[in-house]
């Protein structure tokens, strides 16, 4: 019996045994702790190094849309002003007097035959108006009698237009006889910008004793002619033809 108590328990005192597991389970335990401790340190320094990267991304994107947005206004500004600049343009080109006096009257006189004259030189010009458009119907009457009202839609302002101008343009004049006149015409017709060439009348006269054929021409400008643009080869050349 005595060599079974001594098996069970034994050299080392009880209090000693338990006292030494105790301090076991003491050292593993804080061990243990330390462990946990410094994985959630680390984890938590992960995650807060994790968020940081998240929110200097989240600052530098906003930074970005920022700038974006800032160049989006700086580019609709532009926009805004070169449109302004080009509509001021556009009705520019309606104030330039693209068929100067000097330069039609020279169209005309380059292409007369040598023994016509011009007595009367009359031009009269008038502003073309644009066609009004119609109002747009406000609403439309639903089946039981009351107002329909449309959605509302934002209309766009229209592009300011040139101001056109028609011009007509009337000669009287004395020519020998009635093959320079034709000749005058069939000048005039060929010129580009010349509209609706036509003899108004003629007829015979006496001047200074000698039988002449007075006419009147009627004809029309191009709205869109550019009478700059002839030069006076065109002229010499009309001439020519004409002198044959």
């Amino acid at each position: 019996m005595l060599s079974k108590l001594s098996e069970q328990t034994g050299f080392l005192p009880d209090d000693y045994v338990k006292g030494r597991a105790e301090r076991r389970t003491n050292v593993l335990a804080i061990t243990l702790f330390v462990v946990v401790m410094g994985g959630v340190a680390l984890a938590y320094l992960a995650t807060d190094r994790t968020w940081n990267d998240v929110r200097a991304a989240r600052a530098a994107v906003n930074q970005r849309y920022q700038d974006a947005g800032a160049r989006i206004e700086e580019m609709k500004a532009y926009e805004e002003r070169v449109a302004r600049i080009v509509d001021k343009a556009h009705i520019a080109v309606g104030l330039l007097d693209t068929v100067p006096r000097s330069n039609l009257l020279a169209e005309i006189v380059g292409r007369m035959p040598d023994a016509l004259s011009l007595t009367r030189f009359n031009l009269e010009t008038t502003e073309i108006k644009a066609p009004k458009e119609k109002p747009a119907v406000v609403g439309s009457i639903s089946t039981r009698g009351g107002a329909k009202a449309p959605n509302a839609a934002e209309e766009s302002t229209p592009r300011p237009e040139p101001r056109r101008w028609a011009t007509t343009v009337e000669l009287e004049g004395l020519a020998p006889t009635l093959e320079e006149v034709s000749l005058f015409i069939d000048a005039l017709v060929s010129v580009e910008v010349f509209r609706r060439v036509r003899l108004d009348h003629t007829r015979q006269v006496e001047i200074d004793d000698r039988g002449m054929r007075e006419f009147r021409v009627l004809f029309e400008l191009d709205p869109d002619a550019d009478i700059r643009r002839f030069d006076a080869a065109s002229v010499a050349s009309v001439d020519v033809e004409v002198d044959r």
